[in-house]
This record gives structure tokens, C-alpha cells and sequence, in this order.
């Protein structure tokens, strides 16, 4: 019979909480807990190659210094395009840090930019 009761004032809305369910806590967990963030400077395409790589598959940040690709106006021109294909084809972000130097941020495409 109590079960019963139970279940009634339960239906109802008439039953207090027990101290069980007002002490969980819903946990949200984020899909990837952490982010390294890669400083590389970059000596030629290959690198520039292999950077790409590890964004796609590692989903981490890289801060690429390409001050020896600068002094080069084929590669640099290489290096346009694998960006802009890049930022097409994966849905990533590169951004120019600095002029002098050259130094660019490339995310994947789950870490979003704020330009201020």
C-alpha cells in the first residue's frame, strides 16, 4: 500500500525530493580537454605539409614562424595557396601575427578566432 501512495505522490507532484536527487550534478565534460598549442619554425614546404598534418588529425593550434620561407617569393607563393586550401577544404583558420617575420596561427576548425 505504501508503494502505492508512493507512486500517487509522485504523479502528483505532492512527494519531496530526496537528498539524493538535489545533490547530483550534471558533469559537462569537454570533448577535448586540453589543447597544445605548437610553436614551429617552418624550413620549407614539407614542414609547412606536416603542420597541416597535425592540425587535421590532432586538433592542436600551431604558431608558424616562416621567416626562412620569406627570403623564397616561389615558396611563399606555395604557401598561400596551401592555406587558402587549407581554410577551404578543412574549415580551419590562419591568421598573420606578424609582419616581421612572418608568423601565422593555424586552428582547426573547432578553435574559432576573435579578431579585435
Amino acid at each position: 500500500m505504501k508503494d502505492v501512495m508512493d507512486y500517487i505522490k509522485k504523479n502528483l507532484g505532492l512527494e519531496e525530493e530526496s537528498e539524493d536527487e538535489e545533490e547530483k550534478e550534471t558533469i559537462i565534460v569537454p570533448e577535448h580537454s586540453f589543447y597544445e598549442i605548437i610553436l614551429m619554425k617552418a624550413q620549407g614546404i614539407p614542414d609547412i605539409e606536416d603542420a597541416l598534418k597535425q592540425i587535421t588529425e590532432e586538433k592542436n593550434p600551431i604558431i608558424l614562424d616562416m621567416g626562412f620561407i620569406e627570403n623564397n617569393p616561389d615558396e611563399s607563393k606555395q604557401v598561400g595557396e596551401k592555406l587558402k586550401e587549407f581554410r577551404d577544404n578543412v574549415g580551419g583558420e590562419a591568421i598573420l601575427l606578424c609582419k616581421q617575420g612572418n608568423v601565422v596561427i593555424i586552428t582547426p576548425p573547432e578553435i574559432k578566432l576573435l579578431k579585435k
